[in-house]
């Protein structure tokens, strides 16, 4: 299949899971429980490719600070972004989230000890300008807990895409996934144990609940092929098609349709998506996302 192909169709399913998952929570699921079951699938999944295709599942000493830097980046991104949905409509949920390549943009200027250069500095208020327009209308009935926890998740993203390359040299994609999401599965099972399991109610909520976890296996596990094959300035920004993809969604089947100018503001944050992701990818490898 072709590479740009694989790229939207790994989006999009990356992006069908949020609507779903929200779909899940309204049927009376939670998001320990989600987070719980897709690092379970997840690490199934990673661990039986390796033995597939003979990759080592070893975790060298070294390796060990990396693996557990990228597992906290991993655990806030699944509790933050997936608490998040659960609190404030998933469109504005996304576009929280994904302010990550904008931090990943600002990181990298720290990392180089310079401030942003003119490129990085429109591309930063592009996109708050476009948040500005996104939050507005609705900024006075948000929940602040919500925004807080879509923000936990891009910091989370960040650290994650910042330490995966140099992690990459050490160890193997199909360990690094497989560990790091075994271990947020078992971080998530204490709050499960004590407060109880948030149950889907119904039929409609467990095909949701289990459609949710299935796109976000399928869409992970196409990563591997889609960004091989079209390397990673392309593949980053065609992956910014998944909240697109999460905004369409919603409006469908959640009824989470926004006003105008928020669908402009929309417009002008994935513009800035798309020149923040190209530049992330000029800098340094495109690594699987968690």
């Amino acid at each position: 299949m072709h590479g740009v192909v694989l790229c939207l169709l790994s989006a999009g399913l990356l992006g069908l899971q949020i609507p779903l998952a929200k779909l899940s929570y309204n049927a009376g699921a939670d998001a320990f429980l989600f987070a719980f079951a897709r690092s379970i699938v997840i690490s199934g999944l990673f661990i039986a490719l390796a033995r597939l295709h003979g990759v080592s599942l070893a975790l060298p000493r070294r390796a060990l600070p990396m693996v557990a830097i990228i597992t906290a980046g991993t655990t806030a991104i699944s509790y933050g972004y997936l608490g998040a949905i659960d609190r404030i409509p998933a469109s504005l949920a996304a576009m929280v989230f994904y302010l990550y390549p904008l931090f990943v943009l600002l990181a990298g200027a720290a990392q180089e000890r310079r401030l942003p250069g003119p490129r990085r500095t429109g591309i930063l208020l592009l996109a708050f300008v476009g948040l500005g327009f996104v939050f507005g209308p609705s900024l006075q009935d948000l929940d602040g807990v919500g925004v807080a926890m879509g923000l936990l998740a891009a910091i989370g993203a960040t650290v994650y895409f910042t330490f995966v390359p140099a992690a990459s040299a050490v160890i193997t994609s199909y360990a690094m996934l497989a560990w790091s999401n075994l271990i947020v599965a078992v971080l998530f099972l204490p709050p499960i144990l004590i407060g109880g399991a948030g149950l889907p109610t119904g039929e409609a909520g467990w095909t949701a609940f289990l459609l949710a976890a299935a796109a976000y296996a399928a869409g992970l596990g196409l990563t591997f092929p889609a960004i091989g094959r079209t390397g990673s300035v392309k593949a980053a920004m065609l992956y910014n098609f998944e909240p697109v993809v999460i905004i369409v969604v919603s409006a469908l089947l959640l009824g989470d349709w926004l006003t105008p100018v928020q669908y402009g503001g929309v417009a002008a944050v994935l513009v800035a998506l798309i020149f923040a992701s190209a530049r992330s990818a000029e800098d340094r490898p495109t690594p699987t996302r968690p």
